[in-house]
């Protein structure tokens, strides 16, 4: 298995805020499943975001994923890259 870092670029916040709830979720299943290692908004002062940590064969099964949760399902994603990511100090999972 590969990990991959995530990164959401975010629409309007009443857009977000309506799909957050069935969003954690939906992502609250992939944890349970280990397929998600971490996930969590960006708090700063940028443009609204998140970043997902997945473990996953291939960053088309990442895709896969992606591809059922709600905030991307409703449009609130407008932007995603998904790379792949190596952990050299430091522990994201075991």
């Amino acid at each position: 298995m590969t990990r991959f870092a995530v990164h959401y670029s975010y629409g309007p916040e009443e857009q977000q805020a309506q799909h957050r709830p069935e969003h954690r979720a939906y992502l609250s299943s992939l944890l349970e499943q280990g397929s998600l290692l971490a996930s969590g908004p960006y708090t700063d002062d940028a443009a609204a975001g998140a970043l997902l940590i997945v473990e996953a064969e291939d960053s088309a099964a990442v895709q896969a994923l992606l591809d059922q949760d709600p905030m991307m399902i409703h449009g609130v994603v407008t932007a995603h890259e998904i790379r792949e990511w190596n952990v050299v100090l430091g522990s994201v999972g075991s």
